[in-house]
């Protein structure tokens, strides 16, 4: 299957997803296509060094959801709190291109959320006991932050597609995303990004 990415290879380059109700769900599912050149930035790419932003969708970091590294080369999704609310996996390969997916929801009973993440359609990571994911305006934010212009935690490498559910795909719907034959049902939004 052939990949188009976005490639980024300058601070500036980054794309935003206008805000809309189907980018406010209380549950979802984000899957993208990641292949990073660097978690550490010994190339001076990123105004922040270490911490490339894949995907976010946050005015404060203190809301909404998104994909970022760590210089350490692992990958955290998190939903409300950056630092608190989140699952993670390790990148074992750099320049090789790695699928990554989260879903969150929160049960209707006891309202509490339940965050998991995949790597190429493996369960990696999963945190239960969460509180409702707090919505916000922002664009959806690939590849930096929404301060990307000034290169503010911007990815280098390649990003894309992006596939964004307002539900929580089930692991066998995962993996099966993971290998390209993703659901239709509840899916909201698709970037087969360009270079």
């Amino acid at each position: 299957r052939e990949i188009m990415p976005l490639a980024i290879e300058h601070r500036s380059v980054h794309v935003e997803v206008e805000d809309c109700d189907d980018l406010r769900s209380s549950a979802l599912t984000v899957l993208i296509w990641v292949k990073l050149k660097t978690m550490s930035d010994v190339v001076g790419f990123q105004r922040e060094p270490g911490w490339p932003c894949i995907l976010c969708k946050t005015r404060t970091w203190a809301n909404g959801f998104g994909f970022y590294g760590m210089p350490d080369g692992t990958i955290r999704f998190y939903i409300n709190e950056w630092d608190q609310l989140y699952a993670e996996t390790k990148l074992t390969k750099l320049d090789a291109w790695t699928c990554l997916a989260a879903t969150y929801e929160v049960d209707s009973k006891t309202c509490d959320g339940k965050l998991s993440l995949y790597k190429d359609g493996v369960l990696k990571d999963s945190r239960s006991n969460l509180p409702p994911m707090r919505r916000n305006d922002a664009p959806l934010c690939i590849g930096a932050t929404m301060w990307g212009e000034n290169g503010w935690y911007a990815v280098h490498g390649g990003v894309g597609p992006i596939l964004l559910w307002n539900r929580a795909l089930s692991a066998g719907e995962v993996a099966k995303a993971s290998r390209g034959n993703a659901p239709t049902r509840s899916l909201v939004l698709r970037l087969d990004l360009n270079e």
